[in-house]
């Protein structure tokens, strides 16, 4: 059986394990921290980067987009990539997106309210924290709102790597107890409430939240 190598509460480990969900591919989960000198995880992650993915009968590798493109190369099942080419273009630009701009906001806000005092016994820093609300959160939250639909998903009824990568790293901000304003941001608050619709979404919330529980 594969094995997933990370902590589930990452946010890249958590869009990994949404994606691994979404395409139904089972899997064994092997809680790793990033940097740890465990061999068998270096064999897949060299420089100790979280998550790593160890197929079957293939050397392993790392970082989540080369295991979400690897998962969409090797099982066919619920496509996360659209067909069309212009936008398969912008579902790569918002995994991008996601993966860089959303997440150092998402995750600067995570990691001051969740992660820094669950893990690292960091004192979360208040000043910090209304700066990220305020300055960091808002022009991210307004160029999303301009990019996801209130009734369907990007690309329409399917859902693609755009919608799960944006709404793994609104998960963060929910753990962080950080609502999306209905009203300022209408459109990214219903696609959320329909993301978090979705079974293995509310199963990884759990998970995540189970692990957080320390």
């Amino acid at each position: 059986m594969p094995i997933l190598y990370g902590v589930p509460p990452g946010p890249y480990v958590r869009k990994t394990m949404l994606a691994l969900a979404h395409k139904h591919v089972e899997y064994s989960l092997k809680p790793t921290a990033p940097g740890s000198d465990d061999a068998e995880f270096r064999e897949s992650s060299p420089i100790g980067k979280i998550p790593a993915f160890k197929p079957d009968s293939a050397r392993g590798f790392s970082d989540s987009s080369v295991i979400v493109a690897y998962l969409e190369r090797t099982c066919a099942v619920n496509p996360l990539y659209p067909e069309d080419n212009d936008d398969y273009a912008q579902a790569l630009w918002l995994e991008e997106y996601a993966d860089t701009k959303m997440s150092e906001a998402t995750n600067a806000l995570y990691f001051q309210r969740v992660v820094g005092p669950i893990y690292f016994k960091h004192v979360t820093d208040n000043e910090r924290v209304e700066e990220i609300i305020t300055k960091l959160l808002p022009p991210v939250l307004d160029y999303l709102e301009t990019v996801v639909k209130a009734d369907t998903w990007i690309f329409g009824d399917r859902l693609s790597i755009a919608d799960l990568c944006i709404g793994s790293n609104l998960i963060s901000l929910k753990h962080a107890s950080y609502g999306i304003d209905a009203n300022k941001w209408p459109n990214l608050a219903a696609f959320f409430a329909r993301f978090l619709e979705l079974d293995y979404v509310q199963q990884q919330i759990a998970t995540d939240e189970q692990a957080l529980a320390r």
